[in-house]
């Protein structure tokens, strides 16, 4: 099985040049069934929390993270945002 920390460590990318959302994995908050991501921005700088951002701003990136990781049970964060909930005794999503 892939873990989950294996399966998204590139994390993925949002837009084109100057205005490039980097979302990578962190993998010291990723473990068990917590599935943990940073924004950056298109230089690799460390975004502001994600909650200070503008609603439309926020609700790209948390919508594109939802589709990128709705396959998978995990509970899933965006900074200090969960996304979305573990559920107790569900697919887990891990692949063989």
């Amino acid at each position: 099985m892939i873990s989950l920390a294996e399966r998204f460590k590139a994390g993925f990318t949002l837009g084109h040049g100057i205005e490039t959302d980097e979302i990578l994995l962190d993998e010291k908050r990723t473990q068990g069934h917590v599935l943990a991501f940073l924004c950056y921005d298109a230089n690799m700088y460390p975004a502001p929390d994600i909650s200070t951002w503008s609603a439309l701003a926020r609700s790209k990136v948390l919508d594109s993270v939802r589709r990128h990781t709705n396959a998978v049970n995990a509970e899933v964060w965006v900074d200090s945002v969960k996304v979305k909930d573990y559920i107790e005794g569900g697919n887990s999503g891990d692949t063989d």
